[in-house]
């Protein structure tokens, strides 16, 4: 397999990874090129837009996936991203949706809570654990708790947080998929109440309040209590009505280390099956689902979203590593692969979202959240890499030909490392 000649940045010779498979390598120096090109200095700070090079706007989800990939790459940039969404924090905690950049306009979309908050919260954890700073950690504490307690009192009778919402689409959904016209996803929202028990968990440590640690576990015993079907998970319960409907949002308790190891396989199980997979990855709902349409609602009713397999990716590989190797394979083909024009890609860049039978891309070609989202399910899914007080350590999940893999110039606070691992 040949690479094209790459768009030059800075980033190439930062954290290089060297695996027996190339295709996960070049979409690997491919990833931190998109990042390089999507990280952009505006008027009232650092940020990616959500769609590169078209708007200002940056949204408060997608930076906390962006982190979790840059904090490999440009670990500068985490502090400056999360600040902007510091500055418009919510009295009550809350992290808004989204502000512009050069404007100031911004939204909550008049949610109480959403996906937001927590993902702020894994970003802060994030870059604290791999690169510990305690200045960092002084200017972000008060907002942190802040954040945590915001989540804590949207909490039901159930002890779930309870999204209440505004309207419809992007004012009536919690969680990511968040712009189907017309559509409402709130009240006990399994996404959303894994997300937090995750982000609770790591707020302990960051914080040093052993409180969120007993918090996270008292919300991670309500949610395998009242949302886990003793099958699957719901997808929501709302106004006392629970709602059975498999979408690939059941992939949050097995990656946000709620569900047990018997709940993860049943679901990892069920997100496996064919009628969830198209030639892209993982469709957001199974082709069987009666509301199935491969490209409505920009593909959040069955299209393929990269994110999502990545998500996925990274859930299942401590299970199964080669099922893991092959979902990000799909992710990667079409940024790496020569494809025909028909399927609107471009070469070297990581696509939003595709149709969910021909796979071919209906979104931005080059999307921002998707490249460092990559960079995170190859070092923290498949290979296992944690850090705790800047020290990385791995437990590799090997795919079965797999043997030894390299990453060199990986930025840490004591300078660049480079890390060699072996299956024994």
């Amino acid at each position: 397999m040949e690479l094209p000649t790459p768009h030059a940045t800075a980033l190439r010779a930062t954290c290089v990874l060297e695996t027996p498979d190339p295709l996960i390598n070049y979409a690997f120096q491919y990833a931190k090129d998109n990042i390089a090109r999507c990280m952009r200095y505006y008027t009232l700070g650092w940020g990616m837009s959500n769609c590169p090079h078209a708007t200002t706007i940056v949204v408060g989800r997608d930076t906390g996936w962006m982190c979790l990939g840059t904090d490999y790459v440009a670990p500068w940039f985490a502090p400056e991203a999360l600040r902007v969404f510091r500055r418009r924090q919510k009295p009550n905690g809350q992290i808004i949706e989204y502000v512009d950049l050069e404007s100031g306009a911004q939204s909550d979309y008049n949610l109480n809570v959403s996906d937001n908050t927590p993902l702020y919260l894994w970003a802060l954890a994030h870059h604290w654990q791999m690169h510990p700073d305690e200045a960092f950690r002084e200017e972000f504490a008060a907002s942190a708790q802040m954040a945590c307690e915001h989540l804590l009192a949207e909490r039901g009778p159930s002890g779930l947080l309870v999204g209440v919402p505004a309207g419809t689409g992007s004012f009536g959904t919690c969680g990511w998929r968040n712009i189907i016209e017309g559509y409402v996803q709130a009240g006990e929202v399994t996404e959303i109440n894994a997300l937090a028990a995750m982000a609770l968990r790591q707020m302990a440590d960051f914080l040093h309040e052993p409180r969120y640690l007993q918090e996270a576990q008292c919300l991670q015993e309500a949610i395998n209590t009242h949302l886990w079907t003793g099958s699957l998970y719901l997808l929501n319960r709302f106004e006392g009505k629970p709602n059975p409907q498999v979408t690939g949002d059941m992939v949050f308790p097995v990656l946000c280390g709620v569900a047990s190891d018997e709940q993860a396989r049943a679901v990892l199980t069920r997100l496996s099956q064919p009628d969830f997979w198209s030639v892209r990855g993982m469709r957001t709902l199974p082709n069987t689902d009666p509301q199935y349409h491969p490209e409505r609602a920009y593909g959040l009713l069955g299209g393929s979203w990269p994110n999502l397999t990545l998500w996925y990716a990274a859930a299942v590989a401590p299970h199964d590593p080669d099922t893991a190797l092959n979902a990000l394979r799909l992710v990667a083909q079409p940024v790496v692969e020569a494809m025909p024009p028909e399927v609107n890609v471009h070469r070297g860049e990581f696509a939003e979202f595709f149709h969910g039978e021909t796979g071919v891309n209906l979104g931005m070609h080059l999307s921002p959240w998707v490249a460092p989202t990559f960079i995170w399910a190859v070092l923290e899914g498949l290979l296992g890499l944690k850090w705790q007080g800047g020290e990385a350590t791995f437990a590799p999940h090997w795919p079965y030909e797999w043997r030894e893999v390299t990453l060199r110039n990986v930025p840490t606070t004591k300078g660049p490392k480079d890390y060699v691992l072996k299956r024994e």
